[in-house]
């Protein structure tokens, strides 16, 4: 009955968010734009990998061109992941329900909600930078749902819909999958052949696309060189990646200070003071950075972790979750928290810590998650209460963003409607398809975008011998800050040849805005 009760309470906040965080969250204009432009394409047959560079497994990518069958509209991305996000979090529930009492499950599915999955963040789970990553994180949770509650043949399958996504994210969750298999003695052999299905189904789908050999290695080839590019080292640097050690000291200084923070307060709880204890968290924790306070979550679970395997207080169950939820945070760990990649686990290796902490008052670590928790939604929303946004109106679907990109995106639109025929193509620099999408315009490159990632993985030559091949009509040159990828302001940092063969060959025909300028190219006609 509490199940219920619990679930219905989960429905009706997951509900009310997503009214208010509608087209709200994120950033359209970045990652999000790539992820609603491509789908377009492949309905206007271009080809994953042929024509589209194809970085995660194709099955976000073919299911939401399905899904633009039946209308090209944002809408029907939004509701998609609100839908994969519920889900989420009602395996999110069960999965903590299995360990502890619903009262507690309920807590942190509340605080999943309000940082993780509504997290105001290019890294949140309704309006994602990745629908085969949101998928592969579904696919997660569900494998982990599924080894708890036995459920074999689903398991199988929750493997296979990873290995459809995101084919690295797949050897891990397998390997730690079988071991728990072998160990608890089942016979998985003849459910093997489950994984197959939705592999089958996307990559089945790709190579009756008519891909060639020769294009698959070529795509490999470019995923393996921006690997190794400045670029993404910068992007990985600025979320605080697994390899970037730098971000260590500021966290254990946080981390130092939520310590001092919480040992003076439990120490008040022990003295029966408890209202003085929970003053303690309270006023501590508002003098506290706390998106930095718990970054080293991941460190203090793998020592919990030995000291319980040492004295053997661990069940194998409680492992499993445990190598779960570091799976979930392993790409950014050591900034493991709602801004970076390990937003997908981060609640979830917070609650593994929880449980971890077996000698201390539960009811007092409740309450502190609580006030650490509810502080911490406060600034997210009083930031996201001063940063203004508007909202702009496309056929499309509409989105919102910050007021001055709103209005440059509108007057843009309204240039586009005005002055581009029909049968005229452009392209967005650095980053923007969604212009393209908004217009139903062809984009005809091989790289996403034009962001100094591409410059570096593609070559900059071959980005003007496709510009002069293409003879795009206009482009279209949106203002983007890309200091993420180590260079800050495109033509200046970056692509100097290529901005020079625009100024060559293309005319400015319109310019607009203030502090931020759009400014429009027009191909130079032939005397």
């Amino acid at each position: 009955m509490n199940d219920k009760k619990n679930l219905a309470i989960l429905t009706i906040i997951f509900i009310i968010f997503s009214i208010i965080f509608w087209g709200k969250i994120g950033n359209p204009l970045i990652d999000f734009s790539r992820e609603s432009y491509i789908p377009f394409q492949l309905n206007n047959n271009e080809k994953l990998i042929k024509d589209i560079f194809l970085i995660y497994g194709p099955f976000g990518y073919f299911l939401n061109a399905f899904f633009y069958k039946f209308s090209t509209n944002l809408n029907i991305l939004f509701l998609e992941a609100n839908l994969i996000s519920y889900s989420i979090l009602f395996l999110f529930y069960f999965i903590l329900k299995k360990f502890c009492e619903e009262k507690i499950a309920l807590i942190f599915s509340i605080i999943f909600i309000s940082i993780s999955i509504f997290s105001d963040t290019t890294f949140n789970f309704i309006m994602p930078y990745s629908y085969s990553t949101l998928w592969a994180y579904f696919g997660i949770y569900l494998a982990l749902f599924c080894l708890l509650y036995n459920k074999k043949n689903i398991l199988f399958l929750s493997l296979g819909l990873i290995l459809a996504n995101r084919i690295e994210f797949f050897i891990p969750v397998f390997i730690i999958s079988i071991i728990y298999l072998i160990n608890k003695k089942e016979n998985f052999a003849k459910n093997i052949a489950f994984i197959l299905i939705f592999p089958i189904l996307s990559y089945g789908a790709l190579f009756l696309n008519n891909i060639d050999i020769n294009s698959i290695l070529q795509n490999y080839k470019y995923i393996i060189k921006m690997t190794k590019t400045s670029s993404i080292s910068s992007l990985y640097e600025g979320v605080g990646s697994f390899f970037e050690i730098h971000y260590f000291k500021y966290n254990l200084i946080c981390t130092l200070k939520f310590a001092t923070i919480c040992l003076l307060s439990y120490f008040a709880f022990l003295k029966n003071n408890k209202i003085i204890s929970y003053i303690i968290l309270f006023i501590g924790f508002i003098f506290l950075h706390l998106e930095f306070a718990l970054n080293l979550s991941g460190i203090i679970l793998i020592l919990l972790t030995i000291y319980s395997i040492i004295k053997k207080t661990i069940s194998k169950e409680e492992l499993l979750l445990i190598l779960f939820s570091i799976f979930l945070c392993s790409k950014s760990f050591f900034a493991i928290n709602s801004l970076s990649y390990s937003n997908y686990g981060f609640i979830l290796l917070i609650f593994a810590v929880y449980l971890n902490l077996r000698n201390i008052d539960k009811k007092w670590l409740s309450n502190l998650f609580i006030i650490f928790f509810s502080l911490l939604f406060i600034s997210k929303m009083i930031f996201f209460y001063y940063e203004s946004k508007t909202k702009v109106i496309t056929p499309v679907g509409n989105f919102w963003l910050n007021i001055q990109k709103a209005d440059l995106m509108n007057e843009t639109n309204d240039f586009i409607e005005k002055n581009i025929d029909k049968n005229k193509n452009f392209i967005v620099i650095p980053e923007g398809q969604i212009l393209n999408l908004i217009h139903k315009k062809e984009h005809k490159f091989l790289n996403s975008t034009f962001t100094p990632l591409d410059f570096e993985t593609f070559g900059e030559k071959k980005l003007i011998d496709k510009l002069k091949e293409s003879k795009i009509e206009y482009i279209i040159n949106f203002p983007r800050d890309t200091k993420d990828y180590g260079a800050k302001t495109m033509c200046y940092d970056y692509a100097v040849d290529f901005c020079k063969y625009v100024i060559d060959n293309y005319t400015e025909v319109k310019s607009f805005g203030e502090f931020e300028k759009v400014h429009i190219y027009k191909i130079k006609s032939k005397k």
